[in-house]
């Protein structure tokens, strides 16, 4: 398949300099795309984990200010069924490049 923007030697140095502008513009463009969807990117992994019948682990700003709390280590781990926990969290890896989490309840929030 021939491509609609063929560089040989014989283009003249201008028509060379439109092509690569037309490029990078494409590019930019694509990489303009892909950083918004950055945000989502989150929502996907808590999805997925549901899908898989997992819990989602994350960290919230909120939670700086716990009791007990001041290295930043407290993890919310919420549930498919919407219920929303403070733990601990300890994540192993295994041999078998598999990982294993074992989380300690503080408190339920929600």
């Amino acid at each position: 398949m021939r491509s609609k923007y063929r560089i040989c030697h014989c283009q003249p140095i201008e028509e060379l300099n439109s092509l690569k502008i037309v490029s990078l513009q494409y590019m930019e463009k694509r990489v303009n795309k892909m950083l918004e969807n950055l945000n989502m990117l989150h929502e996907l992994g808590r999805q997925r984990c549901f899908e898989l019948g997992n819990p989602f682990y994350y960290q919230d700003a909120a939670d700086r200010m716990e009791p007990g709390n001041e290295k930043g280590e407290y993890y919310r781990k919420e549930l498919n069924s919407g219920e929303i926990y403070l733990v601990t969290l300890v994540i192993s890896a295994n041999k078998d490049e598999s990982f294993s989490f074992k989380d300690t309840l503080i408190r339920k929030i929600k």
